[in-house]
């Protein structure tokens, strides 16, 4: 009986094993749990340095600007004749001059001559009411055209119409381009101012008043 009762019980306990295994999964594969999405961490905006804008440059003002009909003045020296207070003969001396697109260079130098020079042993040899109404240059030939009021105010006589037109002549041929110089009393041509010097032709440079 004990013989019997053995076997039974091993195989009951086999049996009872048997039981306590989960039974097997014969349902076809299940997919794969989704893996979390893993989002990126929030990312705090860069500290950027603003560039700031280069302040604006200055505009100039219109008023300021040159007008086109704004005169251009030049100075340069020039050599100019006055008479020596003797009366004996015509000294050289310089000034500056200016001038500009309405006053040329010619017409300034000759300007000079009519102010009173400053040098002690000078004098002025124009008449006080004289006045030149233009000086011209074409070519080599410089006109110098007189206002009539010289004919009625010259006393200077033959030595004061001779360094006077010799003062002229001297300082306009100081120019290189100029090589002779004819007279005009009101734009028309005269013989002379007051009867001692022949001013029909043009003249040129009189170096023996500089002597």
């Amino acid at each position: 009986m004990k013989k019997f009762l053995v076997p039974a019980m091993l195989a009951l306990l086999l049996f009872t094993a048997g039981c306590d295994k989960p039974p097997a999964d014969d349902s076809p594969d299940k997919p794969a749990p989704a893996k979390p999405v893993q989002t990126k961490p929030e990312t705090k905006p860069e500290n950027k340095t603003e560039t700031k804008p280069a302040p604006a440059q200055p505009v100039k003002s219109v008023e300021n600007l040159p007008s086109k009909d704004e005169k251009t003045e030049q100075a340069i020296n020039v050599k100019i004749y006055f008479p020596d207070d003797s009366g004996m003969r015509l000294v050289e001396v310089e000034r500056e001059i200016l001038f500009d697109d309405s006053t040329d260079k010619y017409t300034a130098a000759v300007g000079a001559l009519m102010e009173e020079p400053y040098e002690d042993n000078l004098t002025r040899i124009f008449p006080k009411n004289a006045a030149i109404k233009s000086v011209t240059v074409s070519g080599e030939l410089a006109t110098v055209d007189f206002d009539g009021s010289i004919l009625k105010g010259f006393v200077g006589g033959s030595t004061g119409e001779e360094f006077l037109i010799g003062s002229i002549v001297d300082t306009l041929t100081n120019f290189p381009e100029v090589k002779r110089v004819k007279f005009l009393v009101d734009g028309k041509k005269v013989e002379t101012l007051s009867g001692h010097m022949d001013l029909s032709v043009p003249l040129e440079r009189m170096n023996d008043l500089l002597k």
